[in-house]
């Protein structure tokens, strides 16, 4: 196995490498905090394995060996060996030993190593593992199968992803740790609950820069276990200023604005932009600011129709086959702009593959009325 120069020296921390997958993928390899994909390339040279092999180090005085290091030339490397070992078998002076040669067996030949790259981590079974078990409210528990809960060593094993990668996907998906377990918050339940955090600005007269989480966190305690209230809070609020010694926080605008767009798209069908755009406003807490941009991921938006349209349709709904994902991508909508497209495909797109890049592998260019649009490769 080829190993980089960070990868060394994890090892030479003393750090753990651990190998990661299951028999129908391809295995990884993660540190604590990167990924790197396996794969397994041939070598022109056999390689081979001796056990228990002595550097010229350990087998008696070696003029061409500086203690621990090995330093090879390679056009008389071999010659300077046997000089060396004709001149160490009589020790000249009596203050060394003699060099001694050993017969080793070599266990095995090998024409291929495993080389190893930096990844993206694989995280999108992670969301599978936790839906079957999606917090729907306490009183709901009763409902979920106590087999299928997961705690974090199980879902560490089964997602092929560092630890760091792994905890920054858990706050990116909402992952809350009730009872030891980790949990997704069911969509509806997650709305019962921000409905309440966000009911309090207009009952306690808060600038939209001075919620207080104490107050919050008092007045919904007897109806949102703290685990769930903290997770949100955390995810929707941002620590503003401190006053009096009193942390005060502002709830994050484009957050709470997207969330409450799927709210109305989830079940609406087709609908009129011009009214969504109205009932959207509506729903956000007075002082906050809707924008088309928010929609990004979550919606689309059809303005050639009469009247303009919008329809939910959500990045995380997608397959995870790239070739599946652009199939469905251009049945959905045969034409796309690269801003349209993008918040669909960013999250394959590497350091050396970028969004531009896999659209060029993917999909083909064309110009329609001086913009520059994507349709599907193959067309019928």
């Amino acid at each position: 196995m080829q190993l980089d120069d960070n990868l060394l020296q994890e090892i030479e921390n003393g750090k753990s490498l651990v190998f990661k997958g299951h028999p129908d993928e391809n295995v990884v390899l993660c540190t604590e905090d990167k990924t790197y994909d396996v794969k397994e390339a041939e070598t022109s040279n056999s390689l081979l394995l001796v056990p228990n092999l002595l550097y010229a180090a350990l087998t008696g005085g070696d003029e061409t060996t500086n203690n621990n290091s090995m330093e090879w030339e390679s056009d008389n490397s071999f010659d300077k060996s046997n000089s060396s070992l004709n001149k160490s078998n009589d020790s000249d002076d009596g203050t060394r030993e003699p060099r001694k040669i050993e017969f080793k067996d070599i266990a095995n030949t090998f024409f291929t190593y495993y080389e190893l790259k930096p990844c993206k981590p694989r995280l999108s079974k992670l969301r599978k593992l936790l839906e079957p078990t999606a917090y729907q409210g306490p009183e709901l528990e009763y409902a979920v199968s106590k087999d299928k809960l997961l705690d974090y060593d199980a879902i560490f094993e089964q997602v092929q992803a560092s630890q760091a990668e792994l905890n920054t996907e858990f706050d990116k998906i909402q992952a809350v740790n009730i009872d030891g377990y980790y949990r997704l918050l069911e969509f509806d339940y997650e709305f019962r609950v921000l409905s309440y955090m966000l009911d309090l600005i207009e009952e306690n007269s808060w600038p939209l820069n001075r919620i207080s989480k104490e107050i919050t966190f008092e007045s919904l305690k007897d109806l949102v276990p703290r685990p769930v209230l903290e997770s949100l809070f955390r995810y929707y609020t941002t620590e503003i200023h401190k006053e009096d010694g009193i942390q005060y926080y502002q709830y994050k605008q484009d957050k709470v604005c997207r969330f409450l767009a799927r709210v109305l798209l989830k079940s609406a069908g087709k609908f009129n932009f011009a009214e969504f755009l109205q009932a959207w406003r509506d729903s956000v807490p007075e002082g906050m600011t809707t924008n088309e941009t928010l929609l990004s991921g979550i919606a689309l938006v059809d303005k050639s129709s009469t009247p303009q349209v919008v329809w939910g349709f959500s990045e995380s709904d997608l397959p995870d086959d790239i070739n599946e994902r652009f199939k469905i991508l251009f049945q959905t909508k045969p034409k796309w702009t690269v801003d349209e497209i993008s918040p669909y495909i960013e999250s394959y797109a590497t350091e050396k593959l970028n969004v531009n890049a896999l659209l060029t592998k993917y999909a083909r260019a064309s110009t329609q009325d001086g913009v520059r649009v994507f349709s599907a490769k193959h067309m019928k």
